[in-house]
């Protein structure tokens, strides 16, 4: 570390104070002629008196000694911008910097430094719990997150529709679910130039003036995330617009996909089976009895009657939920998933998740052979690195520091960024 901080104190820096704000284009250009190790490249884009102050001869050695301590520039995104100059967060191979550019009003480098990158969680936290992105609805509004590079023209954008139950833009819900893996997922995604879009679910966070869960019905939240398509197309910033349904959300994500005319499409742990078969599957498991109590519940409901559940059965079908319950029976994933056939269509399933199984995704695959199937090794539910055991699995849902699988988003970038 000591000997990555010496270099960077004598690298050079030269700020005209006039320098044009925010210009990214420029900033990327200098990652891909650095990753490149093409000097004479990167020399192109100085100012005269950059090139004064740093001659070809010494900017190859510059470059070159850089390179060598900390590797390949591996994402670079924007994170503040000062007088006479901006900030970028440069995640090097060995470390990572604050990189501090300055261009001129020609578009060209008067400027750079790289000092060690300090960040600011209370600023951070606050951005990413500002919302402003709004969807009003006749029920009231929704409120999200839109994040990404600025400086950048047209990127791809990756709608995030969240899974089931009360959870809100991070990935967190009530009880212990704390596992801030939708916000890690934004994060990621931003450093490859990815914009994202997630949000509050109806009753959740800042959108709890919107009818609640329990008056929602499964339609309506399809509905929203259509609508959410529709307002990031009328803003003409991106270029491609892809929906990504988590768990409950692929479902609601696939129909939402094709009625709004989306991009392409990515289910992450999505079943692949209709929700009274995955329920009375997983119940089936604990007492094959409560299994067939449930298989009764869920045919009243699908004929529009009213249930009145045992009690060890009243959390799963309480009164409240029944509206929901009607509503998505009515949709089964491999009849929905074949109406993506026109758009590119991406698959993931991790091997560790309790909740859903690899079959689910094979079976995803099989409605869809043209989609793209990805199983991440002792991926979890949560998108967690996790084993197959309940205890440790279970215990990665209540700590929102632990990572992300970065195959996962590895595999989402890709994607991404192969849609023409």
């Amino acid at each position: 570390m000591r000997k990555y901080l010496l270099f960077v104190t004598i690298f050079f820096y030269v700020f005209n104070l006039h320098a044009q704000m925010n210009d990214y284009g420029v900033a990327q250009k200098f990652q891909t002629f650095y990753n490149r190790q093409q000097t004479d490249s990167i020399f192109s884009l100085f100012s005269p008196m950059m090139k004064e102050k740093l001659p070809l001869e010494k900017s190859t050695a510059v470059f070159s000694g850089l390179h060598v301590q900390m590797g390949d520039m591996k994402s670079l995104s924007f994170t503040k911008q000062d007088s006479g100059f901006t900030r970028y967060k440069a995640d090097f191979t060995n470390q990572t910097f604050t990189m501090l550019l300055a261009v001129n009003k020609d578009g060209l480098m008067d400027g750079i430094r790289f000092v060690p990158y300090v960040p600011d969680p209370s600023a951070e936290e606050k951005a990413d719990s500002k919302s402003n992105f709004i969807l009003k609805t006749n029920t009231g509004n929704i409120y999200g997150t839109l994040k990404f590079q600025t400086g950048i023209e047209k990127t791809p954008v990756v709608l995030i529709v969240p899974g089931s139950g009360p959870i809100d833009r991070n990935g967190n819900g009530s009880s212990n679910l704390k596992t801030n893996s939708y916000k890690q997922l934004a994060d990621s995604l931003m450093n490859s130039g990815i914009a994202t879009l997630r949000y509050d679910k109806r009753g959740l966070g800042e959108s709890i003036q919107a009818a609640s869960q329990t008056d929602s019905t499964f339609k309506q939240e399809i509905n929203d995330v259509e609508e959410f398509i529709q307002m990031l197309r009328s803003s003409n910033r991106f270029s491609k617009i892809i929906v990504l349904g988590h768990s409950e959300g692929s479902l609601q994500g696939m129909i939402a996909a094709v009625h709004g005319h989306a991009d392409g499409f990515i289910s992450v742990s999505g079943a692949g089976e209709p929700i009274d078969k995955t329920i009375e599957r997983q119940l089936n498991a604990l007492s094959p009895a409560l299994a067939v109590k449930a298989t009764n519940i869920f045919d009243s409901l699908s004929k529009g009657f009213s249930v009145n559940p045992d009690p060890e059965l009243v959390l799963v079908f309480n009164p409240s939920s029944e509206p929901y319950f009607r509503s998505w029976l009515k949709y089964n994933p491999v009849i929905e998933i074949k109406k993506l056939k026109k758009m590119p269509v991406l698959i993931v399933q991790g091997n560790t998740d309790l909740q859903v199984r690899v079959k689910d995704a094979q079976l995803l695959k099989e409605a869809l052979p043209g989609a793209k199937l990805v199983i991440i090794d002792q991926m979890n539910h949560v998108l967690k690195q996790s084993g197959i055991d309940s205890k440790s699995n279970t215990a990665t849902y209540s700590d929102p520091a632990l990572p992300l699988k970065s195959e996962l988003v590895k595999t989402i970038e890709t994607f991404v960024l192969s849609i023409n």
